[in-house]
């Protein structure tokens, strides 16, 4: 190819990259709106409610109490911790087993190289740790 090709290549690259960029930014700004616009239904709708009695508030401050939100918040917490833990782990296996496919290509002409008797993925074999 000729460089005016590649350059051509090129701008139309940098400019795809941008419109994602841009499409992104405005994904971003939706969800932000769409979460803004249900708190505000939320709370226009709780005001009749709030303004009505002092009876009306005890209620549903008593409704929230039993809900017990810290408990609801730690099994929460909990569960994205779990979940981002486990893919975490899973991006790493796949890293050992790339990097386990470019080493065996790289050492294949090695004869004095022995193996670790590692599986594929980096584990011992049977699963035991050692």
């Amino acid at each position: 190819m000729s460089d005016s090709a590649e350059i051509k290549i090129e701008k139309i690259r940098a400019s795809t990259r941008k419109f994602s960029m841009v499409c992104g930014v405005i994904k971003h700004a939706i969800s932000i709106g769409c979460i803004l616009a249900s708190l505000k239904i939320l709370f226009v709708g709780l005001q009749p409610f709030l303004t009505s009695n002092p009876e009306a508030i005890k209620a549903i401050a008593l409704i929230i109490e039993k809900i017990n939100v810290s408990n609801i918040t730690g099994y929460l917490l909990a569960s994205a911790t779990a979940t981002g833990w486990y893919i975490e782990r899973k991006g790493k296996k796949r890293a050992i087993r790339q990097k386990g496919k470019y080493q065996k290509m790289l050492e294949s002409s090695d004869d004095y190289r022995s193996s670790s008797g590692l599986t594929k993925s980096g584990e011992t074999p049977g699963g035991k740790e050692e």
